[in-house]
Order: structure tokens, then C-alpha cells, then sequence
């Protein structure tokens, strides 16, 4: 009998933790309709494997130290899809190709190269105003609203909407599943 109170108990526990939302909700972010990246599920060969290239691609041939990430510039011809952060959690090297994706960065404003479409949990934020942003993110806890600034999260993951030089629409856009903490860039 007493198995049973402590096993119910548990998953009376584990069921209160889910919905609670302690872990957060894992951000999909959607290119061109076709490729879902996941944080801290996504590889660095992934991305490359669906057709996306590194703007430099003597990367792709380098390993990744350990506690460690290299940079993942996504293109597709002359279109950015954004920088990528590949980490390396492990006590050893890795190869690039296998470093899983902790971060995306999504710069709107590069004079260099047009930005692809983007979705992030279904919504481009191409365009969007701070209040925009905001009502698409009402679902989210609000961080930090100061100046250039706008953050958001949900559990380990945080979003921080980017309005620079003054703009009033989004310049960029950064998430992360807070991994950068635990690395150390080598």
C-alpha cells in the first residue's frame, strides 16, 4: 500500500511540474516553410543536410572544443537565415556537424545580405513594433522592457527583441536555451 501512495504521489508530481511549464516551451523556429530548427535538439549537420550553407565553410571541417561552440552562418545563396551557435557539451572534441544549436540570432537590419523568412513559434517578427512584439508574446513572461531591449522566457528559454538606433520595429532577435552560460568559447 505504501508503493502505491508514494508512486501516486509522484506522478501527481511529475503531472503538476508539466503543466506548471517549469521546463518552458521549446521554441520551433521555421525557415522557408520547410525546416524546423529545434534548441538543444537541432544539429549543426541538420541545418547543412537541408540545404543551408555557412557563410564560412572552413568551419564545417573544424571540431568543436569541449565546453565549447563554433559559429554557424546560414545562407542560402545571397539570403541570411541568421547565426547559429553550435555547442559542444561534452569532455571531448566533437565534430562541427554534430555541435547542437543552443542559440539563434536573427539580425533584420544587414546591409550585407536580405534576410530569409523566418518564423519563430509560427510568427515572423519582420516588421513588428514593440507593442506588436508584445501581444505576440503575451503567452510569455516579460523580462525586461528598457530602452533598446524587450526579453521575454519561458523556463531555461529566453527571447530579447532588439530595437537599435532608435527604430521602432524589431532590428533582431536573439533566443537562447541558456546553454552560452555553461560553455566557455575556445
Amino acid at each position: 500500500m505504501r508503493k502505491k501512495n508514494f508512486l501516486l504521489a509522484a506522478i501527481l508530481c511529475l503531472l503538476l511540474l508539466g503543466l506548471c511549464g517549469c521546463g518552458g516551451k521549446a521554441p520551433v523556429i521555421t525557415y522557408d516553410g520547410s525546416f524546423e530548427l529545434r534548441l538543444g535538439k537541432t544539429k549543426a549537420g541538420d541545418v547543412l543536410d537541408a540545404g543551408f550553407t555557412n557563410l564560412y565553410s572552413h568551419i564545417n571541417d573544424r571540431q568543436i572544443g569541449s565546453m565549447s561552440w563554433e559559429n554557424l552562418y546560414a545562407m542560402k545563396g545571397d539570403t541570411s537565415y541568421g547565426t547559429m551557435y553550435a555547442g559542444n557539451k561534452s569532455s571531448r572534441e566533437k565534430a562541427f556537424r554534430d555541435g547542437v544549436i543552443f542559440r539563434v540570432i536573427i539580425q533584420y537590419d544587414n546591409q550585407d545580405y536580405p534576410v530569409g523568412e523566418i518564423l519563430v513559434n509560427g510568427i515572423n517578427f519582420y516588421g513588428y513594433t514593440r507593442d506588436q512584439v508584445k501581444e505576440a508574446m503575451a503567452g510569455y513572461e516579460q523580462t525586461l522592457d528598457y530602452g533598446e531591449y524587450l526579453d521575454f522566457e519561458s523556463g531555461k528559454y529566453k527571447y530579447t527583441f532588439s530595437f537599435l538606433d532608435g527604430s521602432d520595429v524589431v532590428s533582431r532577435i536573439s533566443i537562447n536555451d541558456g546553454t552560452e552560460t555553461e560553455l566557455t568559447i575556445q
